[in-house]
């Protein structure tokens, strides 16, 4: 991994164990005495954050490809009319000018929400391997 890529890696890792550990919590998953109930409250508190990251970053990744390009030049020029004259003028008269300055600029990275939330997602498929063993013990 490059430079800064770390980083995001971890922040959303971070993020995302964070969110596990209050949800494990408030559930009373490391106090459970029962293996397949501790096993469901991990499951449930591993998926939450898995879907979340995972669902976020294909939003993102969706975004940053142009699928919200023509919603948003129609906010800009709906509420470029409250603008002033000065700040009216710089934006984008045309959709295809919109568009060629958007393609211009370096698209955010946001594979690491994705991969991070596929990681807690395949935990949270463990987990649930784990609490079925456990569920079908008794």
């Amino acid at each position: 991994m490059k430079g800064s890529s770390w980083k995001r890696y971890a922040a959303a890792a971070g993020l995302g164990l964070g969110l596990f550990l209050i949800l494990t919590f408030t559930q009373g998953g490391f106090v459970e005495e029962d293996p397949a109930v501790r096993w469901r409250i991990f499951c449930d508190a591993l998926f939450v954050p898995g879907v979340l990251l995972a669902s976020f970053g294909l939003l993102l990744f969706a975004a940053g490809g142009g699928v919200f390009d023509m919603l948003k030049f129609g906010v800009i020029k709906a509420f470029s009319v409250i603008l002033p004259k000065k700040k009216r003028e710089a934006l984008p008269r045309t959709f295809f000018d919109f568009k060629t300055e958007r393609e211009a600029r370096e698209r955010a990275k946001t594979g690491h929400l994705l991969i991070t939330g596929l990681v807690f997602l395949a935990l949270a498929a463990l987990a649930l391997v784990m609490y079925s063993q456990y569920d079908q013990m008794l």
